[in-house]
């Protein structure tokens, strides 16, 4: 293994065999040579207990426990905690990685100590694996490898409001530099955006590298999980550039309040959704806090 440091690639799985399958087979043909694989099993069924049979029999590298109860955000911190490796990346059970995602990514942690996360343009897919159109947020940033300031690139994507980095099967991090578990950022626990109160944890601590090649397949299709409509669902970006700016982001006032301006109007037009009537009470609640916030700037 020519003493690469280990990798630990994590999967939550969740009542999906089938494209369980597919990942599983994404991580295992990986060509960086020195991987574990960890799968916690949160399936009210034993679907995936019974497909991973035959592969727990022929790599000792994979590791799968099968929970007593549903864990639900509790699952990704115990693939963590079982991991060994230096470096993770999480791999959803319906996503993908490109064989050479962990080696092209190491590479740049091999070169650039002070990188914090490595990311890269990551393709749509749908349920049958076919290629779909990049929508705002998964665009291709560059054109060539680039190195990104950690604040001054949290600073701009809390001032446009999209997640550019990617779900969490697109970052490779390095373990230790996640002092909070996944998807808290001081103290505070995202559920729709857990992803990015990451990255942004990670990016305070050094630079992102982004890659431009296609090492990542983000599929979306039916069966996915999807949150449930409630407080989390319109006020996670909101009280996130709060945070963030207590993380030492946004500590230019006139960016801080354009980036809570841009909050203030997604709150604005949500109280508009026939599919959020029932928390305009929440909502509107959000906003005031918002407002004060601005007020005292």
């Amino acid at each position: 293994m020519d003493n690469k440091p280990l990798v630990s690639i994590l999967i939550p799985a969740y009542n999906r065999p089938h494209y369980l399958r597919l990942a599983l087979e994404s991580a295992i043909n990986q060509t960086y040579p020195n991987i574990e694989i960890i799968i916690c099993d949160d399936s009210t069924n034993m679907g995936v207990w019974v497909m991973m049979q035959p592969y727990l029999a022929h790599y000792p590298n994979i590791k799968y426990v099968k929970n007593d109860t549903v864990l639900f955000v509790k699952n990704w911190n115990k693939c963590f905690e079982l991991s060994s490796g230096e470096y993770v990346n999480y791999l959803m059970d319906d996503d993908l990685f490109h064989p050479e995602k962990i080696e092209r990514m190491m590479a740049c942690y091999l070169e650039m100590p002070d990188v914090a996360l490595v990311t890269s343009y990551r393709q749509l897919i749908d349920g049958s694996g076919n290629e779909r159109s990049a929508v705002y947020a998964t665009r291709r940033l560059f054109n060539e490898t680039t190195v990104l300031k950690g604040i001054d690139f949290g600073n701009d994507i809390l001032s446009d409001g999209h997640n550019v980095i990617g779900e969490p099967t697109t970052v490779l991090f390095r373990k230790k530099d996640l002092i909070e578990p996944f998807g808290i950022l001081c103290g505070r626990q995202f559920t729709t955006i857990n992803d990015l109160a990451t990255w942004l944890s990670l990016l305070v601590r050094g630079n992102a590298v982004y890659l431009p090649e296609t090492l990542s397949y983000f599929r979306i299709h039916l069966g996915q999980n999807q949150n449930s409509l409630g407080i989390s669902s319109f006020a996670d970006w909101s009280e996130l550039t709060i945070c963030a700016r207590e993380a030492g982001f946004l500590q230019n006032s006139d960016r801080y309040k354009a980036a809570l301006d841009l909050q203030l109007k997604r709150l604005v037009e949500n109280t508009l959704l026939p599919s959020f009537s029932e928390y305009v009470p929440k909502i509107n609640e959000q906003r005031k806090k918002i407002e004060a916030i601005i007020s005292n700037l």
